[in-house]
């Protein structure tokens, strides 16, 4: 726990002024567009998937902005971001068409990203392990799939 004078404004300001290096550096993120090379079994319920065909994803612009956020720590060699995403099942569109499908199904869901990642040595790269969560009123929210 952090002592009171920790805390005053004068110390607050001085952090703020400092010049010393840190191996922490927290980042924004502004923009972000993907493409998946390979397509996913979704579930439709507890015994049904679906082939996801490819899928897109972009920047969710109603994310909060709190959320599109991440620090990368250099002494550790890792990486931890959190964004909002609209992800986008283009490859659904036969099922909707041809079998009838909820039209919904095209629709972007919203999404909560994290990837926990480990910074390859020379920092050209990183290997990340990522967690969506899809936001409450998506058609895949709550969906039990593996």
């Amino acid at each position: 726990m952090p002592e009171y004078d920790e805390l005053a404004p004068q110390a607050i300001e001085g952090r703020r002024n400092s010049t010393a290096p840190t191996d922490r550096v927290t980042f924004k993120v502004k923009s972000l567009y993907g493409l998946s090379r390979n397509s996913i079994e979704m579930p439709l319920n507890d015994t049904e998937t679906i082939n996801s065909g490819q899928i897109c994803a972009t920047i969710d612009p109603e994310a909060d902005e709190a959320t599109n956020v991440g620090v990368i720590d250099f002494s550790n060699g890792s990486l931890r971001v959190r964004y909002g995403v609209h992800i986008v099942f283009p490859g659904l569109f036969k099922l909707v068409v041809d079998e009838k499908f909820e039209p919904s199904l095209l629709d972007p869901v919203r999404v909560t990203a994290t990837d926990e990642c480990k910074v390859v040595p020379d920092y050209s790269g990183w290997q990340a392990l990522g967690c969506l969560e899809f936001l409450p009123g998506s058609p895949w929210a709550g969906a039990g799939g593996g």
